[in-house]
């Protein structure tokens, strides 16, 4: 029972495993049941997909694996990149790039199963594909392939000079390197590699966005589900930024390094200390992202996303993107933190502005802060309407963001979006303010990946993951949500996005709805329409 809790969470295991030769290596996976419907299935975890990225590789791109003699043994996933959080417990290390692939399929049999590449969220910052963080069972109950993988996240993953010295976005190429792997090996897993669909939340959301619109992905999937984030989230790009921190993280380390310390000066001291001291220095700045890098061998993303959307220059394939109803409110267990945040933005509505509007002008910033601040307020405060705080929030950091990448890329493709408002237990969001949404960031994810016993859950509950799930399943497979009329479904079709912003609404019983927000995004864009200073980067 210990290797079940550690490796799959609720999933049974048996140790003798199947064994797969790779054009790296020969590896030894497990053999293991869902907790289901005990589907057997074998997982091959920890394989490394890229060399360690270590001494001369810190802060550089992957590289391919050295292939290995003998067999790997595939049956445990506890390496974890980095982290920048106090929540993670588990040892960390810079050799950390790894996958694991789960499979229905039986070594040696064909199967050309569809495949789901998932990519973890964690603000770039924290967040891995190990110790049983993602039960894959209900993706492989429905006859679906599901791959997870570490990328590099915080200073090792994103960390940037601007310039080609460190030009950064190391974590999303680990993200590519990965996906090319995939396309490579994963028929020997029973997989078809033109039927891979990529899969995120929240920064993981962003980055599969991020491989939409990056030349150096094209090609390496066919299709996209990303949940609660997209590439035009303020957070997910740090343009601009990077000589700073990385000036500031060499000065943490050695004091006597100049306040002007160049590129050069800086990669030669992050190169020769341990990696602990980078680490470490890492949790004295909050963001770390994506970055549009100069035009050069290797680069990522070298245009603005906004204006790649805008044009129709990204890679052309089908997406389902979406929100959760109140995304803020998983942020906002502080009542107090909260009121001090109400009282300031009562006392000084310019602080309602995202920087991404590139407003700098003082009276300009005032004027569009009451602006805002009116499309939640109305006439009172936000001291007296927490939940407005909340609601504005979610707006701010997430739906706006989500809805408009997704109007923009649904001019030129097939567009899915969806609002998810279902409550329940399995959720385990006990937080309420009036007048906001129930469902936080991140609590979607309850439903879609296993790691319960849905016997002690609420029958709707249960519908719900059946729900979700099939959802994204019948897109796996067929590149639409609801391709027929089924009773699970309510008999309700999933509207491709338009103008009208149709979208569906995922709560106890399904509906299609119009107008996100109770009209609320439309007001945001007017305000972007008429203030906002361009050409725009996020929005």
């Amino acid at each position: 029972m210990l290797l079940i809790l550690l490796i799959f969470g609720v999933t049974s295991v048996i140790c003798e495993g199947p064994t797969i030769h790779l054009p790296d290596g020969t590896i030894e996976g497990l053999t293991a049941y869902t907790i289901r419907d005990k589907t057997e299935f074998y997982a091959y975890l920890g394989i490394p997909f890229a060399a360690p990225p270590i001494g001369q590789l810190r802060m550089k791109p992957p590289q391919p694996v050295e292939p290995w003699n003998g067999t790997f043994e595939a049956k445990n996933n506890k390496k974890i990149c980095y982290q920048i959080s106090s929540k993670v417990h588990y040892p960390q290390t810079e050799d950390c790039l790894i996958l694991n692939v789960y499979t229905p399929i039986k070594p040696g049999q064909s199967g050309n199963l569809p495949v789901m590449v998932s990519i973890y969220g964690g603000s770039f910052t924290h967040g891995f594909a190990s110790i049983g963080t993602t039960g894959p069972d209900y993706f492989l109950e429905a006859g679906i392939i599901v791959v997870t993988f570490n990328y590099r996240v915080g200073p090792f993953g994103f960390l940037s000079t601007d310039d080609d010295t460190i030009p950064g976005n190391m974590g999303v190429k680990d993200q590519v390197f990965a996906l090319k792997w995939v396309q490579k090996n994963i028929h020997l897993f029973g997989g078809d590699p033109d039927k891979v669909t990529i899969h995120g939340q929240s920064a993981g959301a962003a980055s599969v966005t991020y491989h939409i619109l990056s030349p150096a992905s094209e090609g390496l999937f066919r299709g996209a589900i990303a949940n609660s984030g997209s590439a035009l989230n303020s957070w997910a790009n740090v343009n601009g930024s990077g000589l700073h921190v990385a000036r500031g993280i060499a000065r943490i380390i050695d004091p006597t390094i100049s306040k002007t310390a160049t590129p050069k000066e800086i990669y030669d001291l992050l190169m020769r200390v341990d990696a602990e001291e980078i680490h470490k220095t890492g949790s004295n700045y909050a963001m770390f992202a994506p970055v549009i890098e100069g035009k050069h061998e290797g680069a990522f993303i070298t245009e603005s996303m906004y204006e790649l959307l805008e044009s129709g220059r990204f890679n052309r394939v089908p997406l389902v993107i979406g929100f959760n109803s109140e995304e803020y409110i998983s942020l906002a267990s502080n009542e107090a933190g909260l009121r001090s945040s109400a009282k300031t933005y009562d006392s000084n509505p310019a602080t309602l502005v995202n920087r991404d509007m590139r407003v700098t002008d003082a009276e300009t910033l005032e004027k569009v802060g009451s602006v805002i601040k009116n499309v939640y307020t109305k006439t009172s405060d936000f001291e007296n309407q927490l939940g407005e705080v909340i609601r504005f929030r979610s707006d701010d950091m997430f739906i706006r963001g989500v809805i408009r990448y997704a109007q923009m890329q649904a001019k030129y493709e097939d567009v899915y979006l969806y609002q998810f408002s279902y409550h329940g237990l399995l959720g385990r969001n006990n937080l309420t303010y009036e007048g906001c949404g129930r469902v936080e960031h991140g609590e979607d994810g309850r439903y879609l990946w296993a790691g319960a016993d849905l016997t002690k859950y609420p029958a709707s509950d249960v519908t719900t993951v059946e729900r979700y799930v099939g959802f994204f399943t019948n897109f796996i497979k067929t590149l639409n949500p609801t391709p027929n009329n089924e009773e699970l479904f309510q008999n309700v079709i999933w509207p491709l996005l338009t103008d009208n912003i149709h979208f569906l609404d995922i709560d106890e019983d399904l509906s299609i709805k119009q107008h996100p927000r109770n009209m609320v995004y439309e007001k945001w864009v007017t305000i972007y329409s008429k203030y906002a200073v361009e050409p725009l980067l996020t929005y």
